[in-house]
């Protein structure tokens, strides 16, 4: 033994099965960093004074890599032995769980030239327990379905620390991984899962020509990983992976996840090629049908916007499915609301698109599991079913029976308090939460990291009407400003196109008021044509009119709403310029007041201050 504890010959002695120590003490030869943009991993040689070999961690697990450096001495546990690679590019690797540096420069130990051990078992491939023996091999392939806690995954038969490790089903095959092991460092791999979500077959078209693809999730009890078939792998595997049957699948690529792309948390994604394997697996009584996380309603408002939940909860009510528009690219989509409530108290909005929300059918007060919904922050905080999401009606969960039996004996006449305050309407009692101008100003509304959103009843005593709107492009879902060119058309640089004439849009600002203070506000084009009555082509067309006559027209539109009073819903941003920060006040939406809701609301306020 030399300094440091480093066994001469003890590489040879791992991988041919005969000794295990718990621990290894080896010296650092070369060091690489093989890391990409989700994780960080590095490729060390390390030696025994006679052997080598190649030796990987990822530098996520939390090591001290203080003083590593070629040369370096390091104790390594716990560690793993696997093969990487395939024919003449097989390696064997050391995975390191954990290490410990014991000196950090060192001259070399033993012989200048070591022997590898890819060398060594090419000329003895019978002495390697991953190579030679069929027994041994499928033994520690079989055991890497072990769940490790410190990943990259360590094959349970050839981990040498001296805790137990909990294994899962004996596996069926060879080879076979939980989803939460898969890497690029695994070649030899089958995991067995199920279906949890299967997308609709999409098709694509660029500069580089057309295809297709749908996309799955694999889930097994460790984790969940997205899959994708493209072009003729799409057409025949479409049929074939159907949500909620269980597979194995083995010889698909492993590449890093696109997190734009996708809401799983699995540092990787596969993609299903020609060479990839898929076969139905009958048992699935070892996998599980569907995972959830849920997160109570009343803790949603205290997430970050976009992040992606689960949530169990009573159908409280369904709205009528309705059309919408996108503005970046004026595609319709459809659209439902629903509210779901829960024990805590509070109600919210959950959104369903396209064909989930054509056929929604679950009835009114069943109670619902969502999978994959994400907070949105508009008026308050509300969910949207994500493109993976799923919504599933009475879940056999333990969280789903205790909702229903609350909900069936005290729920149903409970008042929720909603996280979402629609700011696309002022129909309804918009008296609630109604605020005073001071109120605004005096609680710092906008100058926090997010909008504020509240109800104001004010009057409209100035509006600037000089530039009231500006020229915008023609094309459908694009609103960029144009500009006009000599020949008298109007260009915009996005959609690189020429228009005869621009399409005006509003950009009012206006000064409203109340009993306790003034502010300035914004009206885009919606509010403002609620506001004026017409839309921004149409009072140009008046302005010019009255440029060429005798009439007032054009200023008689602002008169008729001057000192008028409305309600708005208003939302307040602070804004920097030049050095100097102030709020931006930008109307939402504009309502004309509801007399009758108004007398309730004054009737109320009045019966609170006599008793």
């Amino acid at each position: 033994m030399s300094e440091f504890g480093v066994i001469p010959g003890i590489l040879k002695e791992v991988f041919c099965g005969r000794s295990y120590p718990d621990s290894l003490a080896l010296q650092i030869t070369n060091l690489k960093n093989i890391g990409n943009e989700h994780t960080q991993r590095f490729r060390y040689i390390l030696t025994d004074g006679e052997y080598s070999c190649h030796g990987i961690c990822k530098a996520s697990d939390g090591f001290n890599f203080d003083g590593v450096q070629k040369s370096s001495i390091i104790k390594i546990a716990p560690y793993g032995i696997e093969l990487m690679g395939s024919g003449e590019k097989t390696k064997h690797v050391i995975i390191i769980g954990g290490f410990q540096v014991l000196e950090s420069a060192h001259a070399r130990i033993g012989m200048n030239k070591t022997t590898t051990m890819d060398e060594y078992f090419k000329l003895h491939p019978t002495e390697s327990s991953l190579l030679g023996n069929a027994s041994n091999a499928q033994s520690h392939a079989s055991a890497a379905a072990a769940k490790s806690a410190s990943p990259p995954p360590i094959p349970a038969a050839t981990r040498h620390d001296t805790k137990p490790v909990k294994t899962r089903k004996a596996p069926e095959r060879p080879n076979l991984f939980a989803i939460d092991q898969l890497s690029p460092y695994q070649n030899l791999w089958t995991i067995k899962a199920r279906v949890s979500y299967k997308s609709p077959m999409r098709t694509w078209s660029n500069q580089k020509g057309e295809g297709k693809l749908f996309n799955v999730n694999f889930l097994d009890e460790t984790n969940e990983i997205k899959a994708t078939a493209f072009n003729d792998q799409a057409d025949q595997l479409f049929d074939v992976l159907q949500e909620g049957k269980v597979f194995y699948v083995s010889k698909a690529r492993i590449n890093p996840a696109r997190t734009q792309f996708s809401t799983l948390k699995h540092p990787y994604e596969l993609s299903l090629d020609r060479d990839s394997v898929i076969e139905e697996c009958l048992d699935d009584s070892d996998v599980p049908k569907l995972t959830y996380n849920f997160v109570p309603l009343s803790k949603v408002e205290d997430l970050e916007v976009n992040s992606v939940i689960d949530v169990v909860g009573v159908l409280r009510e369904v709205n009528p499915a309705f059309q919408i528009t996108s503005k970046s690219t004026g595609r319709p989509y459809d659209r439902r609301d629903v509210v779901l409530v829960d024990q805590s108290q509070f109600s919210i909005t959950l959104g369903l698109w396209n064909k989930m929300a054509l056929d929604f059918a679950l009835p009114v007060n069943s109670v619902v599991a969502v999978k994959g919904a994400r907070v949105q922050d508009f008026g308050g905080r509300s969910l949207s079913l994500t493109q993976s999401g799923t919504i599933s009606g009475s879940p056999d969960v333990p969280e789903a029976f205790a909702l229903k039996g609350w909900y069936d004996t005290k729920g149903q006449e409970e008042n929720f308090k909603s996280l979402k305050q629609d700011v696309g309407s002022t129909k309804g009692n918009v008296t609630n939460d109604r605020k005073t101008i001071k109120d605004v100003q005096d609680e710092g509304l906008g100058t926090h990291e997010k909008p504020d959103y509240f109800n104001l009843k004010a009057t409209i005593n100035f509006i600037k009407s000089e530039n009231f709107s500006y020229p915008a492009c023609s094309s459908t879902g694009c609103n960029r400003k144009v500009i006009e060119q000599p020949d008298g058309t109007w260009r915009c640089e996005k959609c690189d196109v020429n228009h005869p004439q621009p399409n005006h849009r509003y950009i009012l600002s206006c000064s409203i008021l109340d009993h306790t203070g003034q502010i300035w506000v914004t009206l885009f084009d919606e509010s403002a044509k609620v506001l004026l009555g017409c839309d921004a082509n149409e009072l140009h067309k008046i302005r010019e009119q009255d440029a060429i006559g005798d009439s007032n027209k054009f200023q008689e539109v602002f008169e008729a709403i001057n000192m008028k009073e409305f309600n708005f819903r208003i939302s307040a941003r602070e804004d920097n310029y030049n050095g100097v920060s102030r709020i931006r006040y930008q109307v939402q939406n504009i309502g004309h007041l509801d007399f009758n809701s108004e007398c309730d609301a004054l009737v109320d306020a009045l019966g609170k201050l006599l008793n």
